[in-house]
């Protein structure tokens, strides 16, 4: 695996060097051609072979391409370097280490070509992993689960039981057997649903941390709006979070929680409103279930029967499709010795779900039969590590990369992605491909159930996912046997700095102690370094790749010592808040993902030297006092940037590059970008970032009321797919956004948001007009009538929303809406949150075809109510139960 990691990354510098703008020698660019194409006839090579002269030949050549790429980059560094004489010397240098990676890799070549040819083993064809297995609809379900119909019976019954009191439920069983995946069956029940008025899920964890998991519920599931990253009182957030539920019916699960000391930590923040409340807690540890539901006994998790076993295996297998016969006896052999343990079932189904020959079912099954007389949890461990084992080679880097993250930690698919591509895990296939190609190998370790669904969008794609705590645990000693991955974590003391291995490429800082930022005192005592010098120094952290800290810490004046970290290529900082941006981080121009949150930008910041960047996320954590991110003219010299987010954020307009006709520079691989004020949205600036997919415009009401058409020039973007629009303005005295004409919107756009707009209910008309939308919506102030005497009513013209799929209102002081189902012949969800004066939701579409769902949060009982009558007409027309109604904290009388 780490060979192929090494050759993929390799390959992707060579690739970005060959394709910038450096101004590199004709030797250079042939010798770079030659080298990329040699080191790309290898990754045949680099299978999963046990033969240990393979193996070997393998090692070897990982270090070689490490090698060669620590030394073109640290040449190439040097390159653009504004001292004459720096930049002539580099040059040669390149050349001459060009040439030596040729002629050893040349070398490791003939070697591996030989050993192959005495193992009488052929390449075959080698897999990109861009085929999406068939079964992937049934895998991407997060609660899918097999059996325990009896006791999920017996669940309903405890939490929605008539007791009043605040009851706490224990689920307890070992690692691997199911105890989350039941909870989340319950959680999302739909009798629990209509029973609990809000609910809430934070997972714990051994090494927990009590403030992120009040802020989760605070943030993400009891609907608290304000800033909170700022508080780090514990006792004022557990006060707050007291408050959020304080008289109202509420069910809390605690996930995976692994000692008393949490519970009782924990336990605090949940108030006794005597209304049939209830926390569903999941532990490996017994003692900890018995002292948390204590009187009651826990609820022991139990192994899978035979057939439940069987079952599981072939839907892990195959979809809903039963066992080919000719795998039948293999199958039942291999489901037999994973002893109902449903982690082991699935996982060895998601391994050979992608193998459809006899001996290589029979390997894995011999495999699977050597591990029988072990205990559970090495049995478990065992068959994990099989697992990884059959992975092909361009899936185990992206796979050990979760290793990264924390454990039990909820990732953003967006961002696992961006990583992978910065990290050059992928083997290059152009720019266009390589994010396709991502999603599409998260969806094979998703197929082979190492990955989990967590959360998905209103138009069904992943949006986070995670991994089993035994999963991260066999990330973490496979990618440090592969010498790739440092952790920082626990903390380290103040006695004992533990340096890092040498040569490790990815270094990961899980947690930080107070003391960690005075280990090292500077000068300038305003300033203090995040890192030892003990800990980080030239030597061990030449080879570092990417450096990512998720520990939230806010040090206004903060050093990171990057100077160790020269090639980085990957900065994650986005849980560290600074008061300015650290201008340390200019130097790293090897680097491609940078995320960093920052209070104040006074002045342009000087990123174009930055060339690699793909990647550039700086949000300002404080609006009224930060200001705009002001980015240099250079930036449109930036060829390889893909993703610019912040918050509030300037472009000046490109240069022209054309004397006879007017023609700007285009970032051509661009392909979102959010927080572009209105006064960038002119003509030259979309045309210069005219292959944006997704678009986030926000700025105040003054920056909207200057430019008053500036909408208009949407119609540069033609390949627009998602456009958001928000202004930070309170209440303005009047109106002051002007959307475009329906002709001058985006002609692809299929995703629009809208907050704080203020747009009058007649510019509906105007969106109604785009032709294809699918996903509408509309947050907090998007629309108002302008009065507060006259009620604000959506009357949907006969033009209607024909390719709508999704609608979201929120946050609107809606009274009336008014529609029949003809004007939303395509809508499948309705969304509707914190509307407390919309009365009901239009009767028509209880005549809807298509309508699935319909969720309302904090509504008035009647929008409940005519729901429900919907629902209930729609069952009595159609005969089936096609559409769901989900109502939650309902609003009471």
């Amino acid at each position: 695996m780490a060979a192929y990691a090494a050759v993929t990354s390799l390959m992707g510098t060579i690739h970005l060097i060959s394709q910038s703008n450096l101004h590199l020698k004709k030797g250079h660019k042939e010798h770079l051609k030659l080298l990329y194409e040699k080191v790309g006839s290898l990754l045949e090579y680099l299978d999963n072979s046990d033969d240990e002269p393979m193996k070997d030949l393998q090692k070897k050549f990982k270090d070689l391409a490490h090698e060669a790429e620590d030394k073109i980059e640290s040449q190439v560094r040097l390159i653009v370097e504004k001292d004459e004489q720096i930049p002539a010397m580099a040059h040669w240098r390149l050349l001459k280490i060009l040439r030596r990676a040729i002629h050893d890799i040349g070398l490791v070549k003939e070697k591996l070509v030989k050993q192959r040819k005495n193992n009488n083993l052929h390449a075959g064809n080698r897999s990109l992993g861009i085929s999406i297995s068939a079964r992937s609809y049934v895998s991407t379900l997060e609660n899918d689960m097999v059996g325990y119909n009896i006791e999920q019976e017996h669940m309903q019954g405890q939490l929605t039981g008539h007791s009043s009191e605040l009851e706490v439920i224990s689920i307890a069983g070992m690692g691997g057997i199911g105890k989350s995946t039941f909870a989340k069956r319950m959680f999302f029940d739909p009798s629990i649903l209509s029973f609990f008025d809000v609910r809430g899920w934070i997972t714990v964890s051994k090494d927990y941390s009590l403030r992120k998991m009040l802020l989760c519920l605070l943030q993400d599931t009891i609907g608290v709006k304000e800033k909170l990253d700022n508080l780090s009182d514990i006792g004022e957030l557990a006060d707050r979070v007291q408050k959020s539920l304080k008289g109202r019916r509420y069910l809390i699960v605690v996930d995976d929680i692994w000692s008393i000391e949490a519970w009782d930590e924990i336990r605090m923040c949940f108030p006794e409103n005597s209304n049939r409340s209830r926390i569903l807690l999941t532990t490996r540890d017994m003692k900890v279930a018995q002292y948390a539901s204590f009187p009651k006994d826990p609820f022991p998790m139990r192994f899978l029967e035979p057939e439940e076993s069987w079952n599981l295996f072939c839907q892990k297998a195959f979809g809903k499709i039963d066992c080919p016969t000719k795998f039948e006896n293999i199958a039942k052999v291999v489901v037999e010795n994973c002893k109902g343990l449903p982690l082991m079932i699935s996982v060895v189904a998601g391994t050979l779900s992608s193998k459809r020959t006899l001996s290589h079912w029979t390997t894995v099954a011999q495999s699977v039969s050597s591990l029988v007389n072990l205990d559970d949890y090495q049995r478990c461990s065992g068959l994990l590590a099989l697992s990884y084992s059959q992975l092909p080679s361009h899936l185990k880097a992206c796979f050990l990369y979760f290793g990264v993250f924390p454990k039990a930690s909820e990732i953003s698919v967006k961002k696992l992605i961006r990583l992978w591509v910065a990290e050059g895990l992928l083997e290059p296939t152009g720019h266009e491909g390589l994010e396709k190609v991502s999603v599409n190998l998260l969806h094979d370790l998703i197929d082979k159930s190492l990955v989990v669904v967590s959360k998905q969008s209103l138009e069904g794609k992943i949006k986070t996912c995670r991994i089993h705590d035994l999963l991260h645990d066999l990330c973490l000693k496979e990618a440090e046997s592969d010498n790739l991955l440092y952790v920082v974590d626990p903390p380290i003391s103040r006695t004992s700095i533990r340096v890092c291995p040498q040569g490790r490429r990815w270094v990961s800082v899980h947690s930080i102690p107070c003391y960690f930022f005075s280990v090292i005192s500077f000068d300038d005592h305003s300033k203090r370094s995040c890192f030892p010098s003990s800990l980080f120094h030239d030597l061990t952290y030449s080879k570092t790749r990417s450096l990512h800290f998720f520990s939230s810490v806010m040090e206004r004046h903060l050093e990171l010592g990057l100077d160790h970290f020269k090639l980085l290529r990957v900065l994650d900082l986005d849980t560290l808040s600074f008061g300015y941006f650290p201008s340390e981080i200019l130097q790293l121009v090897s680097l491609r993902y940078l995320a960093v949150i920052v209070s104040r930008i006074s002045t342009d910041l000087p990123i174009s030297n930055l060339w690699n960047l793909q990647t550039i996320i700086v949000p300002q954590d404080d609006l009224e006092r930060s200001g705009t991110m002001y980015l240099p003219n250079g930036i449109w010299e930036m060829s390889q940037l893909r993703h610019l987010h912040s918050t509030r954020m300037y472009l000046y307009s490109p240069s022209e590059v054309s004397a006879n006709e007017v023609k700007y520079r285009v970032l051509e691989n661009l392909q979102s970008i959010s927080g572009l004020s209105p006064r960038c949205c002119t003509k030259e600036i979309f045309e210069g970032i005219k292959k944006v997919k997704k678009l986030g415009i926000s700025g105040t009401e003054d920056e909207f009321d200057s430019e008053v058409r500036c909408l208009n020039n949407l119609i540069y973007l033609h390949v627009l797919e998602a456009l958001s629009i928000a202004s930070y303005s309170r209440q303005p005295d009047d109106l002051f956004l002007r959307l475009p004409c329906s002709g001058s919107f985006p002609p692809n756009l299929k995703k629009l948001t809208l907050c704080r707009t203020f747009l009058s209910w007649e510019d509906m008309k105007i969106i109604s007009m785009l032709p294809k939308l699918e996903v509408l919506k509309l947050k907090r102030d998007a629309f108002a009538s302008g009065t507060d005497i006259r009620p604000d009513v959506w009357e949907v013209t006969e033009m209607g929303f024909p390719e709508l799929k999704f609608l979201l209102v929120q946050e609107l002081r809606l009274d009336y809406w008014r529609a029949t189902d003809d004007y939303f012949p395509s809508l499948e969800c309705i969304i509707v949150r914190n509307c407390r004066f919309l009365i009901e939701i239009p009767q028509g579409f209880a005549d809807s075809m298509t309508l699935q769902l319909i969720e309302l949060y904090q509504c008035s009982p009647s929008l409940v109510s005519s729901a429900e009558q919907i629902q209930k007409e729609q069952l009595e027309s159609f005969g089936d139960n096609m559409l769901k109604v989900y109502a939650f904290d309902t609003i009471r009388e």
